[in-house]
């Protein structure tokens, strides 16, 4: 028997009808307004630095491309708790695992005896400002030449990072002044301090010029470097510009390239 169908039943129908039509809404709003929340924290997390800089983000990715592009010059010094990068000549670039550790959290590790040819004198240099380590052996039993150091302490503070490319990024963001781009030569620039520079480029071989390291000539020339006297060393002297190709005024300098990819 069929059921019969009344005006109230209906009535009834339509209400029920007019119920779920609105749970529907509701639930359509619900999604709505989280699919909007997931992009906005999307879009935040697209636009948010690592280091709280935006220079240091894309210099912080340059530099680690270096790096893993030659592994092999990677290595860890475990009594100073600093990484450090190889360079073709044998100087390095070194950076803290803890900037708590010591007062060296970026150093710049040069080969001292092209430096001492040339007429540097080392006991005139301020000890406050450089380093001297003489030629011996390294707990792998390494043999190691007479370097000289140049260090910058960025910060004090304990941290507890994880690789190499971490400790980096830790540096970068105790101090991202620090580092700045050269948009004409396409070179990014960490300073040390005094003077002292770390350049590497935005591309892997896109001129001879992978890495460089700069020094102030004035502190190196009142301890006896004969900048005359630079041939052969693989330094050469830079004279002073109102304009350093856009980075405004540099003092002399001292420069050293050092082409990575070839």
């Amino acid at each position: 028997m069929k059921k019969k169908i009344t005006i109230e039943g209906i009535s009834n129908g339509n209400r029920k009808i007019e119920r779920g039509i609105g749970k529907m809404k509701l639930t359509t709003k619900i999604a709505a307004v989280a699919v909007s929340t997931v992009l906005v924290l999307s879009f935040a997390g697209c636009t948010r630095t690592i280091t709280g800089d935006k220079t240091a983000d894309e210099g912080l990715s340059a530099f680690n491309e270096i790096v893993r592009t030659y592994p092999e010059k990677k290595g860890f010094h475990e009594a100073l708790q600093h990484w450090g990068f190889e360079l073709p000549t044998g100087e390095k670039f070194e950076w803290s695992k803890d900037m708590s550790a010591n007062k060296a959290d970026l150093a710049m590790v040069m080969l001292a005896d092209p430096l001492v040819e040339a007429g540097l004198d080392i006991s005139k240099l301020d000890k406050n400002e450089w380093l001297y380590e003489p030629a011996g052996t390294n707990e792998m039993g390494v043999d190691l030449p007479n370097r000289l150091i140049k260090p910058y302490n960025v910060s004090d503070q304990k941290q507890t990072s994880n690789g190499s490319e971490d400790s980096f990024r830790r540096l970068l963001k105790a101090d991202a002044s620090m580092i700045t781009y050269h948009g004409e030569q396409q070179h990014y620039a960490l300073k040390l301090g005094d003077g002292a520079e770390v350049r590497w480029t935005k591309i892997l071989g896109l001129n001879e010029a992978d890495m460089i390291f700069i020094l102030d000539a004035e502190s190196l020339v009142n301890a006896g470097l004969d900048i005359t006297k630079l041939e052969g060393s693989g330094w050469v002297f830079k004279e002073a510009s109102e304009d350093d190709m856009g980075s405004g005024p540099s003092p002399d300098q001292i420069v050293r390239i050092y082409e990575l990819k070839k």
